[in-house]
């Protein structure tokens, strides 16, 4: 019934439907830009989402290190699985639109807005854990200056490395930071809640 209803107003709004190809989303567009563009995207989205997670998270972020910290080959592992069951659910509710008949144009630059926001705000909250770790490490109190550092590793990874090993290497630093919070989330291994 959803299907021919968006089916008969589907075109006039969106276009004549069709399959979308899960090429839709182009990696080209990171791989052909230069090093220093890439770079410089990378540090700036880095600082852009990391920041907002410092800003909203605060002090919760104490517990995410924590976590991260107490198993870091583990944090990796799961870290990786959420990146992948964030990128499973984005390109299965891409296909579920695509049957129901939505413009490729409307859906594709949806699709890869959202993809972008998910995948880059889970980025942010491992960098901003990564960079709160790393600035405890070395006796600092301010998680800003290790997300910039954080931030710059991988923005110099961009600049030296091919976009191949630069890619696993935002990966692992995110993977890092977001795997420990997930792990103790799946297992429910994090400190009671405080009843206050």
């Amino acid at each position: 019934m959803l299907a021919a209803t968006v089916s008969a107003i589907g075109p006039p709004l969106f276009g004549s439907p069709s399959i979308l190809p899960i090429q839709a989303f182009d990696p080209s567009m990171v791989t052909e830009a230069s090093p220093a563009v890439r770079a410089a995207a990378s540090f700036l989205l880095t600082i852009l989402f990391g920041g907002a997670v410092i800003y909203r998270g605060g002090g919760r972020l104490d517990g995410a290190v924590e976590a991260s910290s107490e198993r870091p080959l583990a944090a990796v592992v799961y870290g990786l699985m959420a990146f992948g069951i964030v990128t499973f659910f984005v390109v299965y509710a891409f296909s579920q639109l695509a049957n129901l008949g939505i413009g490729t144009t409307v859906l594709t630059a949806l699709g890869a807005v959202v993809f972008a926001v998910a995948f880059l705000s889970l980025g942010g909250l491992g960098f901003a854990v990564v960079g709160v770790w790393v600035t405890e490490s070395f006796g600092g109190r301010d998680p800003w200056a290790g997300l910039v550092g954080v931030g710059a590793v991988s923005a110099v990874a961009w600049l030296v490395l091919p976009a191949v090993v630069s890619v696993a290497v935002w990966l692992a630093i995110a993977a890092i930071g977001l795997g420990g919070p997930a792990r103790r989330w799946v297992h429910g291994s994090g400190p009671p809640a405080d009843p206050a």
